[in-house]
């Protein structure tokens, strides 16, 4: 951690007071490496900024930090994976910024409220966002710590940016996940509240490893007793604090030694690392003011007020000092190598017997056995508990590997790739745009692939030797806004934008469209301007048989649509417009017109399109049989002894749930042996779902039920693979092969053909 109060009038005027903490990553010393880089350079490089927008200054600083820290770990191997979290505030007038990747939070305290302002970058925070885990469960999920964004794991890195207003008596806190994820909101409120920041820091530490303290713990507290107002832009305002001799100077760094070893404690039940290196920073009314005060000030004064600064920081310091030692001295104790290799034994002997009765027990022995073997990390081991240690080591992995396996097996869960599975990436060569979803047609029993570019063009894939490429997009004279394969295969269905210009003035008229296999050219029919007089437009598109469906909505009012059914042929209207009150995001066609919608909120409901009847339709919830098993962060396979064993929690609740999936999921259809199946591509659970409907009639019920029911047939996942997901599109021809646009992990776009015949095991 660092901070950077500055000392010259002008500079804590354009620049403002700087706080980092940074939590590394990649083993202990990679870590402190990552760590120290990531605060050096971001104190360095934010005050050489000349911009005075703080946000644009801030990330260019962090991406600086990203880029010193990924070639440091490039030029060491041993470094491989080196990386740290960083959450930094600036806090200018009555302003703060902050900054975040990773999961280090910041946390605004106003009375008796708390307010994250952050939002973590971690597997299981995207869980929550989708609502496939509760807040609750993630605080104790065992792969809370798997994160998903940091800096110098990749050469770029995207970088969060918050503001918050302040007020008088407003307190600050920026901390590692050792702080956040071991108390609650209540308690770091009453604790801060209570306490001066230098003493508010110590409790919050110590209540953090009463509470079992596993990580290293890093925060900095900071209180505002003055605010002034937000400069604008290159306004340069004198601040009561310092001389003009002064500058801007580093007022606080981590301290190395003990502050950054990791221990065992024994005697109260928990078991875990601790380190204080938390340091609490002093009021802002006593290290400088935000703005220049609305009264005189006497120099005398100022200097006296930045010589009690300079006695508090020292206090600080001192108080840091002395008490991390006492915590290292009394803490810092290390575990009985034969005890933990003891418990390791039992734990992996019991989970053999568990793997094929209750994988999710095993799972959850392997991870205790898995976290106490870690424990013996630096501590000093003879030659035979060496040996022990690696035998256990190994059977932990290959038990791993099994209990994965089994899981999946059990649960119906496929980890992808198999070996059937296609991944061929997507060379956009000269063409500067990338594939946002697919569209398919079928000619002559094969799958010819187009993809929907950022650019609003519709673009034809060659596939050769095993990697597709984007052809010249087709000349449609307009913006492509959405596009739907028709379910047989014959035709794609375009929504298309097109500007044109009348004495002077640029306007947008739209059509619908239709593409049949081997043709260049498209069939257009203009759509009815009193569809668009209202100021919605087509957005979202689906088909079955002879309908064609399309969603009109606007960005103003997202939350009102209306979805109208046209004929395949005619490419006109068949009904009336079907109003709805929701923001749908994605659309699928089932037989006998019943939709399928995505909605903003997460949720999927089901609407059976008849209108023009005395009471209008409307959607009603779909649901599953039973809860869907969550998906593991990672596979069996490339499993190693230094990969997290996940655990997991099967829902208790047996009976039918609400279908969920995040709002960026996307939905489709296709028709597999004569059955309808829903498929929903969540990019943000990194999985695929394929669902069958319940009960009577085609979709599993009719308008009138309260609820749709559907039964989950098969999930496909890969956090690798599915880093992002895209879109999805059932291959007409094969009914049980889907063609996934998905993202992996470095990025790449690759075309995933995932082969939905067989589920829970590669085929």
């Amino acid at each position: 951690m660092a901070y950077v109060i500055p000392k010259d009038p002008q500079v804590m005027a354009t620049k403002g007071s700087l706080f980092i903490v940074a939590d590394g990553m990649g083993g202990h010393a990679a870590g402190e490496v990552a760590s120290e880089i990531a605060v050096d350079t971001v104190s360095t490089a934010y005050y050489q900024d000349d911009s005075d927008e703080v946000p644009v200054a801030l990330v260019r600083a962090i991406k600086r930090a990203n880029a010193a820290i990924h070639q440091r770990a490039a030029e060491n191997m041993l470094r491989n994976g080196m990386g740290t979290t960083c959450v930094a505030a600036v806090l200018r007038g009555n302003m703060a910024y902050i900054a975040n990747v990773g999961d280090s939070r910041a946390y605004l305290i106003r009375g008796k409220t708390v307010k994250q302002i952050s939002q973590d970058h971690s597997w299981v925070a995207e869980q929550v966002r989708a609502g496939l885990l509760t807040e609750d469960q993630a605080r104790t999920h065992a792969q809370r710590n798997v994160i998903t964004r940091s800096l110098g794991t990749q050469p770029d890195v995207e970088i969060d940016i918050f503001t918050e207003p302040l007020q008088e008596g407003d307190s600050l806190v920026l901390c590692t996940d050792g702080l956040s994820g071991l108390i609650t909101e209540d308690e770091l409120q009453d604790i801060v509240n209570r306490f001066v920041p230098q003493e508010s820091v110590y409790h919050l530490v110590e209540r953090a490893n009463e509470n079992g303290g596993p990580d290293n713990i890093t925060a900095i507290v900071i209180r505002v007793n003055e605010v002034g107002v937000e400069p604008p832009p290159r306004q340069r305002r004198p601040v009561a604090v310092g001389g003009p001799e002064e500058d801007t100077a580093i007022l606080e760094t981590s301290l190395a030694s003990s502050a950054g070893q990791a221990g065992t404690r024994y005697g109260n039940g928990h078991s875990g690392t601790f380190s204080f290196s938390a340091r609490a920073v002093p009021t802002l009314a006593d290290a400088a003011p935000l703005a220049a005060p609305a009264f005189p000030v006497s120099k005398r004064r100022r200097r006296g007020r930045i010589f009690f600064l300079n006695v508090a920081l020292l206090t600080v310091v001192l108080l840091a000092l002395v008490v991390g030692a006492v915590y290292y001295l009394v803490l810092r104790q290390g575990p009985d190598p034969d005890q933990v290799l003891a418990q390791a034994t039992t734990l992996i002997n019991r989970a053999t017997g568990e793997l094929s009765s209750d994988p999710v027990r095993a799972l959850q022995d392997l991870a205790s056995a898995q976290q106490s073997l870690r424990s013996l990390q630096g501590v000093s081991l003879s030659d035979a508990q060496r040996t022990q240690l690696a035998s256990l080591q190994r059977s932990l992995t290959s038990h791993a590997e099994a209990a994965l396996t089994a899981y999946n097996k059990r649960f119906g869960i496929t980890s992808l790739p198999c070996s059937n599975t296609g991944v061929s990436p997507i060379n956009t060569g000269s063409i500067a745009t990338r594939a946002r979803s697919l569209a398919i047609l079928q000619q002559k029993g094969k799958a010819l692939l187009y993809a929907l570019g950022e650019d609003s063009q519709l673009y034809p894939l060659m596939q050769v030797n095993r990697q597709y490429s984007l052809q010249n997009h087709l000349n449609l004279d307009g913006k492509v806004l959405g596009v739907a394969s028709a379910n047989d295969g014959s035709q794609l269905y375009l929504l298309l934008a097109r500007t044109s210009q009348s004495q002077g003035a640029a306007s947008v008229s739209y059509e619908l469209a239709a593409l049949q296999a081997g043709q260049t050219k498209a069939k257009t029919v203009p759509i009815d301007t009193a569809l668009t007089s209202n100021g919605q437009v087509p957005s979202l598109i689906a088909a079955w048989d002879g309908d064609v469906y399309v969603v009109f909505s606007s960005k103003q009012a997202p939350n009102s649509a209306q979805i109208v059914d046209f004929d395949r042929t005619k490419l006109t209207a068949k009904q009336a417009p079907l109003p709805i009150s929701a923001n749908v995001v994605s659309i699928a066609a089932f037989p006998n017109n019943q939709l399928f919608l995505l909605l903003g909120d997460g949720s999927v409901q089901s609407l059976q399109y008849t209108s023009g009847k005395a009471q209008e339709p409307v959607p009603v919830p779909v649901q599953v049989q039973r809860p869907i098993p969550s998906a593991l962060p990672v596979s069996d396979q490339g499993f190693t002894a230094a990969t997290p064993v996940p655990t997991v929690t099967v829902p208790a609740q047996q009976g039918p749930v609400p279908l969920l999936a995040s709002n960026k999921a996307t939905l489709s259809a296709g028709l597999v042996n004569h059955i309808p199946h829903l498929y929903v591509a969540d990019s943000a659970a990194h999985r695929l779902l394929a669902f069958t409907p319940l009960g009577g009639g085609s979709a599993g019920g009719t308008s009138d039920s309260n609820s749709i029911l559907v039964q989950l047939t098969g999930q496909y996942t890969s956090p690798g693979l599915f880093a992002s997901l895209r879109s999805a599109q059932p291959d007409p021809s094969s009914g049980t092969l889907l063609y996934t646009l998905a993202q992996n992990t470095a990025s790449l776009l690759n075309v995933v053909a995932v082969d939905t015949s067989s589920s829970g095991s590669c085929a």
